[in-house]
């Protein structure tokens, strides 16, 4: 280590010119104008600013514009940095023309940071493929620092890219107080660049746990046709706090989330636009992402999740929901007012098969205009403390059977809603699905000939007080469900033809009927009432 000044300069001593050669030197700042640069917007710079980072640890960029044809490389614990705004790195021909469009003619990065603890600040980057880039070239692109940098008419302004080697990531980098302007694509990109993109073993890791404060993105009027801020590739506490995004109409986005996304941060963020663009896309859901006091001055949604997945956390964030929570417990709570998530579901006359709710959703609105269905409960120690509300809405009678899957159902048996406003709310304590309310009511009676009995078997729902049946054409079957289905249900069963013909009162299967036999009615006006107790079928009365 050079002696400090005091011992070197002593009164009355002669000096030694070693120690004071070491001092001076310790004391130099490297310029690439060491190494033949110019800064004058005309040379070429390039080979002088990369031998100076080479030889250097630090290397000072003095007030000038540097025109450079190559990237600007930052290899392990370099330091570039400048005067500020006056230090110009200028990675295209022709010089930064504020009243001009850009023509974003580079196609090589301005600057490109390939290994870790670099710091790279106080200047300006105008042009390039992208403006500045973080990638793991040479080794991993960890704890690297960018502030107090402004990027100009680059095609992506700063990227972060997990590249093609999981060994080499790019982590726990910093940027602050950057303002990236006019950018042709994106303002900040974060992605992953494979060797191959068909094959999966040549990914990188997604850029992770980095931290941006202060970023700013202006397209200034310049038309751009990704976003803002594009995080395509990143997971696990990338932040944004105090971000900001004004982009020109054409911008798909202030911020987006693409598909390979989740647990991001996203504080104080100020979105800006004066077409369609929202605030924030989400493309995915975006699993555990927080969105934190948003401020969305744009055309389009505040919070746009175009897939309905809706993965994300948001609060005091998005129009007109300010919060948007995962499974929360609160252990007190007072509602004003309270919105309920619906639904629609309709299946088209083709439709086949069951329909398995995924309890998005606390109320379903049900239409079995066109089909009967069956409508499938998740297992309700899946559902523990969920609560929904069913409801028929249509006027037609094709029944909407109610399941549990892997289970008996509410009540522990099969409901069925027939008529139209048919309404069941049920809830789940984790072991069995309830029924909490019911308005479910039979109508008065049912006709039933051979135009509703195919094959001359008419299989009952039970959602009526009285059938009047029809053996005029052909014997009827009238089919009782298991009792278990109509557990509480009474109805009466009466032929109201002068035929001989018979009406047969039975279970499915011919199994047996009310009071453990088949019933058989022969004669004009016969009739029987009959009730569930939920285990068998019992006759009340015969006539």
């Amino acid at each position: 280590m050079p002696k400090k000044i005091n011992g070197i300069l002593r009164p009355g001593e002669s000096v030694n010119k070693l120690d004071l050669r070491k001092y001076l030197a310790s004391r130099e700042i490297v310029t690439p104008q060491d190494y033949g640069a110019y800064g004058d917007g005309i040379a070429d710079d390039t080979a002088a600013i990369n031998q100076a980072l080479t030889e250097n640890e630090a290397v000072f960029l003095p007030p000038g514009t540097y025109r450079t044809t190559a990237p600007v490389t930052l290899k392990y614990g370099r330091m570039l940095f400048g005067a500020g705004d006056i230090s110009v790195i200028q990675a295209q021909s022709t010089p930064y023309d504020p009243m001009e469009t850009p023509t974003y003619e580079s196609d090589f990065n301005a600057v490109e940071i390939v290994e870790g603890y670099c710091i790279l600040k106080e200047l300006r980057v105008v042009g390039g493929g992208s403006g500045i880039m973080l990638y793991g070239r040479d080794g991993p692109c960890v704890k690297n620092v960018i502030e107090n940098v402004s990027i100009w008419d680059a095609n992506h302004g700063l990227v972060f890219d997990g590249w093609n080697n999981r060994d080499w990531p790019c982590y726990w980098n910093n940027a602050s107080r950057i303002l990236i302007a006019r950018p042709a694509i994106n303002g900040v990109l974060f992605t992953a660049t494979p060797l191959d993109w068909n094959d999966p073993d040549t990914f990188g890791d997604s850029p992770n746990a980095n931290k941006l404060h202060d970023v700013r993105v202006y397209s200034l009027g310049s038309p751009m046709s990704g976003s803002g801020f594009f995080i395509s590739s990143g997971r696990y506490n990338n932040s944004f706090f105090d971000c900001e995004a004004n982009v020109h109409p054409s911008a798909e986005a202030c911020f987006r989330l693409g598909f390979a996304t989740d647990n991001n941060v996203i504080v104080n963020f100020y979105a800006e636009s004066l077409g369609l663009a929202p605030g924030i896309r989400i493309d995915n859901g975006s699993t555990n992402t927080s969105i934190v006091n948003l401020f969305s001055a744009t055309g389009g949604a505040a919070i746009w999740d175009p897939t309905l997945h809706g993965e994300y956390q948001a609060y005091n964030a998005g129009y007109p929901v300010k919060n948007y929570m995962k499974k929360t417990q609160v252990q007190d709570i007072h509602i004003e007012g309270m919105t309920r998530a619906t639904t629609y579901i309709d299946p088209t006359p083709e439709h086949e098969g069951d329909i398995e709710l995924d309890l998005q959703h606390t109320f379903y609105l049900l239409s079995s205009y066109g089909v009967a269905y069956d409508i499938v409960l998740p297992n309700a120690r899946d559902a523990g403390g969920r609560e929904v509300t069913l409801k028929k809405s249509d006027i037609h009678m094709n029944p909407i059977r109610v399941k549990e899957k892997d289970g008996p159902g509410p009540d522990r048996r099969e409901i069925v809603l027939l008529q139209q406003y048919d309404t069941v709310t049920l809830l789940s304590n984790g072991a069995n699905w309830w029924i909490t309310s019911d308005n479910r009511f039979p109508k008065l009676s049912l006709y039933v000939d051979s135009s509703i009995a195919p094959g001359g078997v008419y299989q009952a729902t039970m959602q009526h007080e009285i059938y009047l049946v029809s053996a005029y054409t052909g014997q009827i079957i009238f089919q009782l469900p298991t009792p278990s289905a109509a557990a509480g249900r009474m109805a009466t069963i009466k032929k109201i033809d002068p035929s001989g013909n018979h009406v047969k009162v039975q279970m499915a299967g011919a199994s047996g009927g009310p009071d453990a036999q088949i019933w058989s009615m022969t004669q004009h006006f016969a009739a029987m009432t009959i009730f569930s107790d939920g285990g068998q079928w019992i006759v009340i009365s015969t006539y």
